[in-house]
């Protein structure tokens, strides 16, 4: 072999360094974007779909944007043609009514209910409590399926395209019934709503329930105050800074006499 001058090793290492930089980029960011200095710019357009939602923006992104412009357990999408947006949360598609970011809220109601009545999969609304919690006050109704007449007397079916059906006010357990499934409605000055039989039922049920999220708080407020825009780090599953100016990707942005690679801050952020 040829020995290695200090001008050839240089070079080499400098390629290993940059060869490294560029896998560690795309481990962190998996759309295989590893330009720092585009994170700025392509995670700058708010999600909008109709008039009802509008200018939202971190912890949420739109399904066509960037992977590393929101927390992916907030992916929203559009329907354009009928200005319907939707959002999954614990594998059920919920239709989101509004979001209010001020107070990190927003409403939402099970599609399979805005197609009808009853719940067309058999699943209870939950909720993912690490990143989510209910927002005001609500109530349950539970639906039976699958119920024999005989054990529910004094009660009629409901109207679900389906034979056996019954709704409660409450929790109820599935008892002689088939299957039991569980939905919070919001409760408003009027109340939630009465009796199983009550004309109205759908609009009851379709004002859906409110959540809060508790993630990207301080840390994106942080990072929108330095003129920076919120990201998501999936390497340290948390929110993170993109910058206009270096460094691109950081805690917050520096003011411009900061902008220097000696007071560039480290890339870890927090919740």
């Amino acid at each position: 072999m040829f020995p290695m001058n200090s001008q050839s090793f240089s070079c080499f290492s400098f390629l290993r360094l940059l060869f490294t930089v560029n896998v560690l980029l795309l481990l962190r960011f998996p759309d295989g974007s590893s330009n720092p200095e585009q994170f700025y710019k392509t995670c700058g357009n708010a999600f909008s779909c109709g008039n009802a939602i509008t200018g939202i923006r971190y912890p949420f992104r739109g399904s066509n944007s960037p992977p590393y412009c929101g927390h992916p357990s907030f992916v929203l999408t559009c329907d354009d043609q009928n200005n319907v947006t939707t959002i999954d949360i614990m594998n059920m598609t919920y239709r989101v009514l509004n979001i209010t970011q001020t107070t990190q809220t927003m409403r939402i109601v099970r599609e399979d209910i805005m197609e009808g009545t009853c719940p067309q999969q058999m699943v209870n609304t939950t909720l993912d409590y690490s990143i989510f919690d209910y927002a005001s006050m609500y109530t349950n109704f539970t639906f039976l399926y699958g119920c024999p007449e005989s054990k529910l007397p004094g009660l009629s079916p409901i109207s679900c395209g389906n034979n056996g059906v019954y709704m409660f006010p409450g929790i109820q357990s599935p008892g002689s019934c088939n299957a039991s499934v569980m939905v919070p409605v919001l409760v408003t000055g009027g109340g939630a709503g009465g009796s199983a039989n009550a004309t109205g039922l759908d609009q009851v049920l379709q004002r859906g329930f409110e959540i809060r999220w508790k993630i990207g708080g301080k840390a994106c407020s942080d990072c929108v105050k330095s003129k920076g825009r919120c990201g998501y780090n999936f390497d340290g599953n948390q929110t993170t800074c993109f910058c206009p100016d270096p460094p691109y990707v950081s805690d917050t942005c520096p003011m411009a006499s900061e902008a220097s690679p000696g007071n560039a801050q480290s890339s870890g952020t927090y919740m």
